[in-house]
């Protein structure tokens, strides 16, 4: 397979992504948010005063093809003392950051130690935190804290803008967009990782200007704080709130049903729910030309819901 393939998003959701894709194309850009300011990523970004490594160094493990014990290392994080819970992926890019003066200087040096396929892109390298207007009129700052104040709140998150000022978008974010023939947008959280992504300035432009499909994945489940009680018509109009209507030509969803009791467990400690294409949402789908595509997307590990990146990997590179 020769297309070039983009992914916008977070680096926990596009992760799972680019994992399957890297067996198919060798031509992949994962442009990354970089507004995360949570656990030891945002102790990172507020002591050393960089750009938060986390989302990052989780697209380059998934795109490393280096030894699998480096793999360990990338992924270990401390247990106690001063460093407790503090990732050594994140301290290499920090390090990396220091010795070369840049961030994205520093992911090109990580890239090429952890031997990655493809390229992992800041979505901006400007220093910037979220801001989410509430249905309760409240504003909350920072990302790691939005999905819990308005869940504490009971407020739904109506939009989302950047402190101090919303930043120009990375030339080489923008270039990858334009030259796409494949654009996927999520997974992820969807006020904090997929939806900053688009508001950041330059983003919408390149993804009009791009002749890529526009592929939008849809989540496996809600989110608590974010997406409760969210049908997959509530994702999308919310993602042309915030950038345009008709931005996606295929919608990705997950139709397996099967594991009832883990998505009841789910449901008694998260309140939430699956994610699937219901007739209000295929006919919402319909108005807007989107192409729905279904398949069993779910792969479980220890009780856990993931995307299963084999099977998606296979319906993207189908396209």
């Amino acid at each position: 397979m020769d297309k070039r393939i983009s992914i916008i998003g977070g680096g926990t959701g596009i992760s799972t992504i680019l994992k399957g894709l890297k067996s198919y194309t060798t031509d992949i850009n994962a442009i990354v948010t970089m507004s995360d300011d949570g656990g030891g990523s945002g102790l990172l970004r507020k002591d050393l005063k960089m750009l938060p490594p986390g989302d990052v160094r989780n697209c380059l493990l998934a795109l490393s093809n280096a030894t699998p014990s480096l793999e360990v290392l990338l992924k270990y994080r401390f247990k106690g003392g001063s460093l407790d819970g503090q990732n050594v992926g994140n301290i290499i890019i920090a390090a990396l950051n220091d010795i070369y003066g840049s961030f994205d200087k520093a992911l090109n040096e990580m890239s090429k130690a952890f031997n990655i396929t493809g390229r992992v892109i800041p979505v901006t390298l400007e220093d910037t935190h979220l801001v989410g207007e509430l249905s309760t009129g409240d504003k909350i700052v920072g990302e790691s804290i939005i999905p819990k104040m308005a869940y504490k709140l009971g407020g739904k998150i109506l939009k989302i803008s950047m402190l101090p000022r919303i930043p120009k978008a990375n030339k080489e974010a923008i270039n990858a967009i334009e030259n796409s023939d494949i654009l996927i947008i999520g997974p992820g959280s969807l006020y904090t990782s997929v939806i900053p992504n688009l508001i950041i300035k330059g983003i919408i432009c390149a993804i009009k200007k791009s002749k890529a499909k526009k592929i939008y994945i849809a989540n496996i489940m809600t989110q608590r704080g974010e997406t409760l009680k969210y049908s997959l018509k509530d994702h999308i109009e919310a993602i042309e709130e915030h950038s345009y209507k008709g931005i996606f030509d295929i919608a990705i969803v997950n139709n397996n049903k099967k594991p009832k009791d883990i998505f009841n467990s789910y449901y008694s400690f998260e309140e939430t729910c699956p994610i699937y294409a219901n007739d209000e949402d295929k006919k919402f789908l319909k108005e807007r030309s989107i192409r729905l595509i279904e398949g069993d997307l779910i792969y479980i590990e220890n009780k856990l819901i993931r995307h299963n990146f084999e099977n998606l990997a296979d319906i993207i590179c189908r396209l």
